[in-house]
């Protein structure tokens, strides 16, 4: 008798099932880790913020002098012009600052976008920054 050589319809049908659900499982994780990949420009845009600020307020040893992008010495579109940044604004209270930063859908999980709040405030004559509870990447994963 003759062995038979290949596979059966059965065989491949079997394996190509198998391969449709392993991709079915990696393709959701890899899209979130994809964003989060691109969320990291939203972080950065803020962290280059937060450096002028500092710099502002070493140099004048008062946050009232350095709450506003023309203060600091840049623009607003110096930090939304990157692709995964919609809006930078900064607000100020008290002593302490907020730089809200809110990520473009594509680097969203949220259809809103992501927001990214850091909150700087003044101890001891050093300012400290502080991921903001209230920002949406938390709950999201994305930061």
């Amino acid at each position: 008798m003759k062995k038979p050589l290949g596979f059966s319809l059965i065989e491949l049908m079997i394996v190509i099932a198998i391969i449709g659900i392993l991709i079915s499982l990696a393709l959701p994780a890899y899209n979130n880790h994809f964003k989060r990949s691109k969320f990291t420009e939203v972080v950065l845009a803020s962290n280059a913020l937060q450096r002028q600020i500092e710099i502002c307020f070493y140099t004048k040893h008062t946050l009232n002098e350095c709450d506003t992008f023309q203060k600091v010495g840049s623009r607003k579109t110096d930090f939304t012009a990157a692709s995964y940044v919609n809006d930078i604004e900064i607000t100020s209270s008290s002593n302490s600052l907020k730089i809200k930063t809110t990520a473009s859908a594509e680097s969203s999980i949220s259809a809103s976008g992501d927001t990214y709040i850091m909150g700087g405030a003044v101890k001891l004559n050093q300012l400290q920054w502080q991921l903001s509870s209230d920002s949406t990447c938390i709950s999201e994963g994305t930061c």
